[in-house]
């Protein structure tokens, strides 16, 4: 029992050194030296639409960084953007826009992160021939953003407003009206990739975790050596998202590391502010997604699974050696002739043993004694009287 329990405790000990090991071994979260920024540019033919019961002019945006255009998306929409003006990537925090966790689910699904064919169907809109579908969708992405943020809404179609066409405008509001009615809070998509915890232990046939991955938006690829990743029901996990968990499970003792892996360092849900004073010009949230791709890791220690054990055996009782019966000469309750030689040279046998010897002895004292007492008594009554 000892030696079993002495290895369960080598074998916890063993996962413990390695948690350890592993958490001090694990990677940092990965992430972009100093903050993106980029510049602000007019992109697309600008359309009128209704908003808040008025036309209004509005145009597409895009920053352009790192030699390319990104679209973006205006969350400040009663401020001027700066064009041509310098951006700088912030936190959804310093913004102090409203609602971007549900604008977050709007540019998730919307354009043009959404397949477009798909978001189309979803939105029950037909783009007429000829028109600009990513205008159309890009503008009904815009106008669902402008609902969370600023409060704004998009109204129907009015002849002579000088709006754009009913049949183009159809496709702009129903694709706003999917955006807008299906839309929950997600998470802020983070400039760095990290997975918390970066160490966890267990047991073979049990799962570790759970670890949750904070990064860029989209697509989060999980690689693991030693094991395998899996969700809450056990189901093999080979993608997650921004706040998505997962657990680690081997089929042997020993290590289970994890990667995890993002295309985008700089993904869409990035608020950009402008340098030269965030509350001065319009605040702006990527898109799209840009940037070098990014990893992080972590990883679990699983120790075997303790030997069941089972109930020591008693020892089976030794064979007795039945006592002797009495001789049948010898009468009932008498005390049986010991086998042992006699103390006086044996020429006769014991009639009994030495404990009964004493015993005799012992109550022959108290008889003597009781005697004793009643003759001094007997003594002293006389000599009163």
């Amino acid at each position: 029992m000892f030696g079993q329990r002495g290895r369960r405790w080598a074998r916890i000990a063993l996962a413990t050194v390695a948690g350890g090991a592993l958490a001090l071994g694990s990677a940092a979260p990965a992430a972009a030296d100093d903050p993106a920024t980029g510049v602000a540019k007019s992109v697309g033919g600008g359309v009128t639409l209704m908003l808040n019961d008025a036309p209004k002019g509005v145009g597409g945006l895009a920053l352009k960084m790192q030699g390319q255009l990104v679209p973006v998306f205006c969350i400040d929409f009663h401020t001027p953007v700066a064009r041509d003006g310098e951006y700088q990537e912030g936190t959804w925090d310093e913004s102090q826009v409203k609602n971007l966790g549900k604008v977050q689910w709007v540019l998730t699904h919307g354009h043009p992160n959404a397949d477009q064919a798909k978001l189309l169907v979803a939105a029950g809109a037909t783009v007429p021939e000829k028109a600009d579908a990513e205008k159309l969708l890009y503008f009904g992405t815009q106008t669902a953003v402008w609902h969370f943020s600023d409060g704004v809404e998009l109204g129907d179609w009015v002849a002579d407003r000088g709006l754009l066409g009913k049949q183009q405008y159809d496709v702009v509001k129903k694709v706003h009206d999917y955006l807008v009615t299906n839309a929950t809070d997600q998470p802020e998509p983070k400039a760095e990739l990290s997975v918390d915890p970066a160490s966890a232990t267990a047991t073979v046939g049990e799962k570790a975790g759970p670890f949750t991955v904070k990064g860029p938006a989209g697509d989060i690829t999980v690689a693991v050596s030693g094991g395998a990743a899996v969700d809450a029901e056990g189901k093999p996990v080979t993608k997650t998202t921004n706040g998505g968990r997962f657990w680690l499970s081997a089929e042997g003792a020993g290590d289970v590391t994890v990667t995890v892996s993002a295309q985008d360092s700089v993904s869409f849900g990035r608020v950009f502010l402008f340098t030269g004073g965030k509350d001065q010009k319009q605040k702006l949230i990527l898109g799209g997604s840009t940037g070098a791709t990014v990893t992080a890791k972590a990883g679990a220690a699983f120790a075997a699974a303790p030997t069941p054990t089972t109930p020591s055996e008693s020892p089976s009782p030794s064979p007795t050696t039945p006592a002797e019966s009495p001789s049948p000469s010898a009468p009932v309750g008498s005390p049986a002739p010991s086998t042992s030689p006699a103390s006086n040279g044996g020429d006769l046998p014991l009639t009994g043993s030495p404990i009964a010897a004493a015993i005799a002895a012992g109550v022959a004292l108290l008889a003597a004694g009781a005697v004793a007492v009643l003759v001094v008594r007997r003594r002293k009554l006389r000599f009163t009287a």
